[in-house]
């Protein structure tokens, strides 16, 4: 009786270790079909002219890149088109694209995407890809189901092999100094002369105001067009100006923004509550006189920060919201009758 105990305990020890055998042997040969799956596809679509690397994505060079190679630390921007294996496009970063397939809107800013190298942000095979390539250069990829996890045993983001259309647009080696260089480009083709009143803001009064100072520790109203430096409009509290960039949005209420303006000692928070704006607006405002237009554009630490503000992404657009590390540009009014 004993033995058959024995016997049955043993037989039970070895089910959990089958059973993960089995498992594995599933995970293996899901793994090889969808291999031999992608191998059969560029064999008769593409006749064997893809080169391949040793984790199994193939990809072509459709333009090569003569710019700045990337490190494993690097910050990148990128265009990507997203297809599938029938070259269906299902997401993309550019305008183009969207215009084609009659998905263009204003309310996108079809702008490249911030990608940041080595922190497992970006998927496996992309990355891989990126490593090997320089500004300016756009290959087409296709990737395998398992190089799209963002980290070697993570969960994939896809369950089938897709095809990216990834290009590098720009190396960026510092992203303080990436942002100023920006601002004083944008300043000196829009309002040359002008100096900063710190480093990273600039502030420009277009027409003087006739009532008092707007004062630290008050509420003031105001009416404002928020832009990012290439012109694009993202938010506004002026009806025309969102029906003429066809933003305009039924649901929200177009009426002068009570801002909270803080104490001069005290910093401003980037959260969602009334009244509560990025810091570069409030200070823009301190100060300002009521009646007075003036603008304000400024490096993303009085803006969004790394954070950015995610706002999910319409249509087949990849992008969405305020990327991190966006400079941002504000018109802004205080109106008299406050």
């Amino acid at each position: 009786m004993k033995k058959l105990i024995y016997l049955t305990a043993a037989v039970l020890a070895t089910i959990p270790v089958l059973l993960s055998s089995c498992a594995r042997e599933q995970t293996e040969s899901t793994r090889q079909a969808h291999e031999k799956m992608l191998a059969a596809h560029v064999k008769v679509i593409h006749h064997d002219t893809l080169q391949k690397t040793e984790s199994g994505l193939y990809f072509t060079v459709v333009r090569k890149g003569s710019g700045m190679p990337t490190t494993d630390s690097s910050t990148v921007f990128v265009r990507e088109t997203v297809l599938d294996l029938k070259y269906n496009i299902q997401a993309s970063t550019d305008e183009y694209v969207a215009r084609q397939l009659g998905a263009y809107s204003q309310a996108n800013a079809y702008i490249p995407l911030l990608w940041y190298m080595g922190n497992y942000s970006i998927m496996m095979g992309l990355e891989e890809m990126l490593l090997d390539m320089r500004e300016g250069e756009l290959r087409r990829i296709w990737l395998p189901y398992w190089l799209s996890a963002y980290q070697e045993g993570g969960s994939s983001e896809n369950s089938t092999a897709m095809v990216y259309d990834l290009e590098l647009v720009r190396v960026v080696s510092d992203i303080d100094k990436y942002q100023i260089d920006t601002l004083e480009s944008f300043r000196d083709r829009f309002y040359p002369g002008v100096d900063s009143l710190e480093r990273g803001f600039y502030k420009v009064t277009l027409i003087p105001g006739t009532g008092d100072s707007v004062q630290a520790s008050t509420t003031a109203k105001a009416w404002y067009i928020g832009k990012f430096l290439n012109g694009h409009v993202f938010d506004t509290n002026v009806a025309d100006t969102a029906q003429k960039y066809r933003i305009y949005n039924s649901g929200k209420d177009y009426s002068a923004l009570q801002v909270s303006i803080p104490a001069k000692d005290q910093e401003e928070d980037t959260n969602q509550e009334e009244g509560s704006v990025v810091k570069g607006f409030s200070k823009c405002m301190q100060d300002m006189k009521y009646g007075e237009v003036a603008v304000c554009f400024f490096h993303s630490d009085y803006g969004y920060k790394l954070e950015g503000k995610q706002s999910s992404a319409s249509g087949v657009y990849l992008g969405g919201g305020i990327p991190s590390y966006m400079p941002l540009f504000f018109w802004i009014y205080v109106p008299l009758n406050n």
